[in-house]
């Protein structure tokens, strides 16, 4: 008997349990109360989706800014010739192409100054015209270069940058200052004093190449290594009759 009035009291126990989760699930101030929340949440999550979109839109134009930015320098660059070598120091220049040293013969009085670095695949469009402008090769006039230097045709190079926007010689200096890259060094060259010609200072590379076949001493474009003179050049820090260096610098 005592066993069945516990069972029944459980029972109406359970009921009355399960009435209150009924009304306590249907009362309006929970519900509002839930949905009063819900709301909250939307409205915290509909602000982190616009600062996501805003943040997204700012790297979006950062990236473009950067992609920009690459694509100048890559675009920009910096050209220069490489006197004395068939191909470009290193790896981070590309060849435009590779060609002969060529200029004024030093000999006559009117010739061009400069010395020229001449593609190897020449086009014309004309076959004749007044001899007035003329065009030789270029060799080196003594074994200063080297021991064997003396006659060789001199090859060249012109060569792009893709890391720098300016590339500049600087004579009497075999390394670059803070903040620039060195691309080659070697000797100052030019033509001789007692020439006829006028002639320009260049830098040859101080391991210097020839051109096959060209030991001929056909003269034209000469290249002799240039020697300080004291004087009206301060001396120190200069010194008499040294050979100069020279180094092509990037930044």
């Amino acid at each position: 008997m005592i066993l069945w009035l516990v069972y029944v009291l459980c029972f109406r126990v359970n009921i009355v349990q399960t009435e209150d989760k009924r009304l306590l699930l249907n009362d309006p101030d929970v519900l509002v109360n839930r949905l009063n929340r819900l709301e909250s949440v939307v409205a915290v999550l509909n602000n982190t989706v616009v600062q996501l979109k805003t943040e997204n839109q700012q790297q979006e134009q950062t990236i473009q800014q950067l992609q920009s930015s690459l694509n100048s320098v890559q675009n920009s660059g910096a050209t220069y010739i490489i006197w004395g070598r068939k191909q470009c120091p290193h790896n981070s220049t590309e060849l435009v192409y590779s060609g002969y040293a060529g200029g004024g013969h030093y000999t006559e009085k009117g010739a061009a100054v400069e010395y020229v670095c001449l593609p190897p695949d020449p086009n014309y469009v004309k076959t004749s015209g007044a001899d007035n402008g003329r065009m030789y090769g270029a060799e080196f006039y003594t074994n200063f270069y080297a021991s064997d230097s003396a006659g060789e045709d001199v090859p060249c190079a012109l060569c792009r940058t893709n890391h720098a926007n300016t590339a500049i010689m600087i004579p009497g200096k075999n390394t670059c200052y803070s903040g620039w890259k060195v691309e080659y060094h070697g000797y100052l060259s030019s033509g001789y004093y007692g020439n006829d010609a006028a002639t320009s200072y260049v830098c040859v590379d101080i391991k210097p190449e020839y051109i096959i076949g060209g030991v001929n001493q056909n003269l034209g474009k000469l290249f002799f290594e240039v020697l300080t003179k004291c004087g009206s050049l301060k001396c120190p820090p200069y010194k008499n009759n040294y050979p100069l260096t020279c180094v092509v610098c990037s930044k």
